[in-house]
């Protein structure tokens, strides 16, 4: 614990190598036992400010640690604003998977496809099993959270999509498609929906719920017309 402030010891070393200094220039003549706390007097206007300053620049030392400590205890309070601030931007992520599932469940519905009973032995490999226009569709979301995904999650989406003889596959996620994964999927039935279009597509789609016009949900469903 700090018994005076950093500025003080520098005052006081100041101040005694002064002091000091005199009594050795006001007692330079006397003898025997004076003589010795002459001594005294002479080497101590060197090591009483030296200690003095040393003390001084420990202290400062002390000081540093303590802010750097408390500077490094910063990232995660800012590490969880920024997830707070996320969560208000983009309110997917805050969602549960149940929750994220029924949300993509009402899409669907409202831009007129059918939700199909997914078979049992595929397990957990399908999210969504669609179908629309006589045509069979997987949707798969299981990448939902993730910041970016890649090619080799979106490879694995159009494997599901061929072992179910599906028409084509609807990848979701609410963040964003690597550029590979992009190439990947530009020659085949694979429709790569990130966070940004996902937003936009519920927002378009919310605003027109009440609507009987359904002309704008197209944009939906190019894989229809393949």
């Amino acid at each position: 614990m700090r018994l005076l402030p950093k500025w003080l010891y520098v005052v006081l070393a100041v101040g005694s190598y002064l002091g000091l200094h005199q009594v050795t220039k006001l007692f330079t003549d006397v003898e025997g036992i004076a003589r010795i706390g002459l001594q005294a007097a002479h080497w101590g206007q060197y090591i009483v400010p030296g200690l003095l300053l040393l003390a001084s620049l420990f202290l400062g030392r002390g000081d540093d640690e303590r802010r750097r400590s408390a500077h490094r205890t910063r990232p995660s309070r800012s590490a969880h604003n920024q997830h707070v601030s996320l969560i208000k931007v983009d309110p997917f992520r805050a969602m549960s998977k149940d929750e994220f599932h029924r949300l993509l469940t009402q899409f669907f519905l409202r831009n007129g496809f059918t939700i199909e009973s997914t078979p049992s032995e595929l397990g957990d490999a399908v999210d969504l099993m669609l179908s629309k226009n006589s045509k069979s569709f997987v949707a798969q979301y299981r990448h939902w959270r993730e910041h970016r995904v890649d090619v080799p999650k979106v490879r694995e989406q159009y494997t599901v999509m061929q072992a179910v003889k599906a028409h084509g596959v609807y990848v979701i996620t609410t963040g964003e498609f690597s550029y590979k994964a992009i190439q990947f999927a530009e020659d085949k039935n694979i429709s790569l929906i990130d966070g940004l279009k996902l937003r936009r597509l519920v927002k378009k789609n919310s605003s027109t719920a009440g609507s009987e016009d359904r002309q704008d949900q197209s944009p939906l469903c190019p894989l229809c017309a393949a």
